[in-house]
């Protein structure tokens, strides 16, 4: 196997690439890290070369920057499973070719035919992502500071001069250097909006103006119910800060399983009649019963990495 641009990619990566590849076409394929700088939506491609007669896996990490989509995590986090998610779903071509090499070339647009060839990928890619879980409860993400150009990505947001003109920056930028501080990777508030997003409204209150009081009360006794869920299972990753205050993180694995207790163990999850979610009535918003996430079928419920 040969690598191409690999100091592109983040640590760790393509020892993965390397340990998932089909081991009948591991010699004769080629990992390119390609970077492209207009904005096209895609992110990565695999098949065979009949120039270089040889197998290829080709990556974008400028498009994979671009187009994010991990919901879950710290920046570096997310950056971390969209370039593995891309990297798997690559190699699930290669493994599942022989299913659609016969496949006629003018039906490649159907999306009947798109589905064909995308469907098996996206379930190889799903398996190899619990079978990394299984041995890695941080998905393969090394210790430290991510490398490669999503590694540039997030140091320019650790160090952004002005991170609070932007608040959503802001977040990103606190929970980055939380999970730096204690290799963790899932702050403990994405967990919450993951149970409870109902509790999580769009801000649409003055800056300076106080979220309502059962509001707060909901989001607290949610708060609470993680820790108690992370006490249980042995958990006890924090990030303290200066001033002495600790905040509670996980790593990949840690937050699937307290995410499973808690939904094992509904009880504690704060259901009380004053939660409520935001509906707009006679142009004010304002707080109504709350459909909590604990009511789905626990099978449903999977944080979404």
């Amino acid at each position: 196997m040969e690598f191409y641009n690999v100091k592109l990619l983040p640590k760790g990566l393509p020892e993965i690439i390397a340990a998932f590849v089909p081991y009948d076409i591991y010699p004769e394929t080629k990992v390119i890290a390609c970077p492209r700088k207009e904005r096209v939506r895609v992110l990565g491609s695999a098949g065979y070369g009949d120039v270089a007669e040889s197998y290829y896996i080709i990556l974008y990490p400028t498009m994979i920057v671009s187009h994010w989509q991990q919901s879950i995590g710290t920046y570096s986090f997310r950056l971390w499973m969209d370039f593995l998610e891309v990297a798997l779903h690559e190699i699930g071509h290669l493994a599942t070719r022989r299913l659609y090499e016969d496949l006629p070339r003018d039906t490649e647009t159907d999306l009947e035919s798109y589905l064909y060839v995308e469907d098996p990928a996206n379930r190889w890619r799903d398996q190899a992502l619990t079978r990394i879980l299984q041995v890695d409860l941080r998905l393969g993400q090394p210790l430290g500071a991510l490398t490669g150009y999503p590694g540039i990505k997030a140091y320019e947001l650790r160090n952004q001069d002005k991170p609070w003109n932007n608040q959503e920056n802001s977040y990103y930028r606190i929970a980055e250097w939380r999970g730096l501080g204690c290799n963790g990777q899932v702050p403990m508030s994405d967990i919450a909006l993951a149970l409870c997003p109902d509790l999580f409204p769009p801000r649409v209150l003055d800056g300076n103006e106080a979220l309502p009081v059962p509001l707060m009360r909901a989001r607290s006794k949610l708060y609470r119910a993680i820790h108690q869920g992370a006490k249980a299972l042995g958990i006890c990753r924090f990030y303290t800060n200066k001033n002495g205050r600790r905040y509670l993180m996980f790593n990949a694995g840690e937050a699937e399983t307290v995410y499973e207790w808690l939904i094992q163990n509904r009880r504690v999850l704060p259901v009380t009649p004053e939660n409520g979610k935001w509906e707009l009535i006679e142009g004010n918003r304002e707080l109504i019963g709350i459909d909590f996430l604990g009511k789905v079928p626990p099978e449903q419920m999977r944080l979404p990495f």
